[in-house]
């Protein structure tokens, strides 16, 4: 069977257009991995967050994620990407945690009482203070807006 001039055109078209489309796709998760690059990973991320906590005084700002969760992935990609929140992370230290991922990282979930994901802090381990940041499923503006307001709980608590 031999395509004629129009459905040679059409078959390019499509092919450019689902390859730019892949394309975008995998830049916007690159562009997600780039922004979050400096956060922490698992129980080591967050001993170095702790070490570095102690040092600076500032918080320690905690995600606790799981693989294949969809509020996770919104929270990541859609939230914390963006440069506006991103750059509220500048003076806290930042660690993810995925229970999923060993022992240490679970126990850490259970020792701060995880049972949803994600689930989001802020911690101050000299005074013992944390603010858990309460709802996840919103716009940068709301979650800009919670994560200043529980900067402000957790400053208070440790001065």
């Amino acid at each position: 069977m031999r395509l004629t001039r129009l459905q040679k055109f059409f078959l390019i078209v499509t092919t450019i257009v689902v390859s730019v489309a892949f394309m975008t796709m995998q830049l916007s998760k690159f562009a997600v991995d780039v922004t979050l690059s400096h956060w922490g990973q698992g129980a080591n991320g967050y001993t170095k967050a702790s070490q570095a906590h102690k040092e600076s005084g500032n918080p320690i700002a905690i995600m606790f994620y799981k693989n294949n969760c969809e509020n996770c992935e919104y929270l990541q990609e859609e939230v914390l990407a963006k440069p506006e929140v991103a750059a509220l992370f500048n003076d806290l230290h930042p660690v993810k945690i995925n229970p999923e991922k060993g022992h240490l990282e679970n126990k850490l979930a259970t020792a701060y009482g995880i049972n949803t994901y994600p689930s989001f802090f802020l911690v101050d381990e000299e005074s013992g203070t944390f603010q858990k940041i309460p709802k996840m499923m919103v716009t940068p503006k709301k979650f800009i807006e919670q994560l200043i307001e529980a900067k402000e709980r957790v400053n208070a608590s440790s001065s």
